[in-house]
């Protein structure tokens, strides 16, 4: 099998291991009038069985029409009231006609997305003592469902979690600030729910952050307080670029305590990025390659970790092969979400800025060859999941006057991978678990090449 057709498959199984749709099924169930949830962890099993009187369903994130129609599949008529909160593009005319729907816009909300959290509190309200909301997030939630506290609009909100993005700050940092900024974030949405239980079934995309705060956790946790969060927005020197509403809101004292959950809550986690890189593992080996997961997840500015990249699969033997290696490919698995800081005005995504760092570290080295992509299938514009890159992407860019350095500067790599024709665009995925990426060299004794940690500008 040539690289690329062997590490896209790695990424299609990564993705199959974390198929939203499977995941819910696997977690719910009938049994006459009751449900029942239970873990799909094999290390951790447990089942709660419940006997509702109403139950509502609430689907949130990028895989929200496919956790919708896998409780659907489970459940059937035993859903009193549906809504389905997914990105612009979905085919949501597949849900049942009786299933609510709306379409909103990520990564930064629009007036759907306004209306999507009016929608989401009045909906959540309907429910009441004895009832059940159950509610299926994933990412990309926190801008399909926006209510902006009393005194912001939602351009002052969008621009807030705009700069922090910019500034490189992590998802999990920015959802901490949305929360405080919002009526349906940081648990307001149980607090509608009322006397209501919610069972929360969550897709993690933030890997070890804590999947309380995926989609901004409407569900889960309590809201960071405003000190909390003007603590983030110093870290990244953004306070004099926030609009004062923003500022004055941040910077006032504790509200008064949060009204009181009055029901009770379960959440249970489906499934992480860790759960899509034992996938990829686990089809290196059928596939007849040894492979090794690193712990670690990704993290920080792209361009950093593309020296990680090459220099842990250097380390496990995967780029730099001794005499007498086996000679099966050896691929080093990786996961996590990395940053960009913003200071350029080109187009592309944390996946290809990362694929082209890595270049730079495996520059001449015959056979390495490496693909980092977002499992969602998107690299923050549609247009690709993410590239590859191998040790003559800066060759071939050289010679057709390509400028890997200015790419970088101008956080321009769109481009740039487009015209080596290396992009990696699989299309929507229908799921969200953050981003993985495969060092992969192939069986051999001793490619040649040297390892350079000191190219990347």
């Amino acid at each position: 099998m040539k690289p690329r057709d062997f590490l896209t498959r790695l990424y299609r199984d990564a993705v199959a291991a974390v198929d939203p749709h499977r995941l819910v099924l696997e977690a719910l169930g009938r049994r006459g009038d009751a449900l029942y949830v239970r873990s799909v962890s094999a290390a951790n099993r447990r089942e709660f069985v419940f006997a509702p009187s109403r139950v509502g369903v609430l689907a949130l994130g990028k895989a929200a029409l496919p956790m919708a129609l896998a409780a659907h599949a489970a459940l059937e008529r035993r859903i009193d009231d549906a809504l389905v909160i997914a990105p612009h593009g979905t085919a949501l005319g597949a849900l049942p006609p009786r299933f609510r729907r709306i379409a909103a816009a990520h990564p930064r909300p629009d007036a759907a997305s306004a209306a999507a959290g009016t929608a989401a509190l009045s909906f959540a309200s309907g429910f009441g003592k004895d009832d059940i909301l159950l509610v299926l997030l994933s990412g990309g939630g926190s801008s399909l469902m926006a209510a902006p506290a009393d005194g912001i609009t939602l351009e002052e909100k969008s621009r807030t979690a705009g700069l922090l993005m910019a500034a490189g700050a992590p998802i999990s940092d920015v959802n901490r600030v949305r929360g405080v900024l919002s009526r349906v974030k940081a648990g307001r949405l149980a607090q509608a729910a009322g006397a209501a239980d919610v069972v929360t079934l969550v897709l993690s995309d933030l890997g070890d952050d804590g999947w309380h705060l995926v989609a901004s956790g409407p569900t889960l946790g309590l809201p960071a307080s405003p000190a909390e969060a003007r603590a983030i927005v110093d870290r990244y020197r953004l306070a004099p670029l926030l609009p004062p509403t923003v500022r004055a809101r941040l910077d006032r004292p504790p509200d008064t305590p949060e009204p009181r959950f009055i029901g009770h809550r379960w959440s249970m986690l489906l499934a992480d990025v860790r759960t899509a890189l034992e996938g990829a593992r686990l089809s290196a080996r059928r596939l007849g390659a040894d492979a090794r997961v690193v712990p670690e997840l990704l993290a920080g500015e792209a361009r950093a970790a593309g020296r990680r990249l090459a220099l842990a699969g250097a380390s496990a033997g995967n780029l730099l092969r001794r005499t007498g290696a086996p000679q099966r490919p050896l691929v080093t698995i990786f996961g996590g979400e990395t940053t960009v800081t913003v200071k350029g005005p080109g187009r592309g995504g944390r996946n290809r800025e990362l694929a082209l760092a890595t270049a730079y570290a495996i520059e001449g080295i015959e056979g390495a060859c490496v693909l980092t992509a977002g499992t969602d299938g998107v690299d923050h514009d549609a247009g690709a999941a993410g590239a590859f890159a191998d040790g003559t992407t800066l060759d071939r860019a050289d010679s057709l006057g390509l400028d890997p350095e200015k790419a970088l500067l101008d956080n321009d790599t769109g481009p740039f991978f487009d015209a080596l024709g290396d992009a990696f665009s699989p299309g929507p995925t229908g799921t969200n678990v953050g981003d993985i990426a495969f060092v992969l060299a192939p069986g051999g004794p001793e490619p040649g090449g040297t390892l350079d940690e000191g190219r990347l500008p």
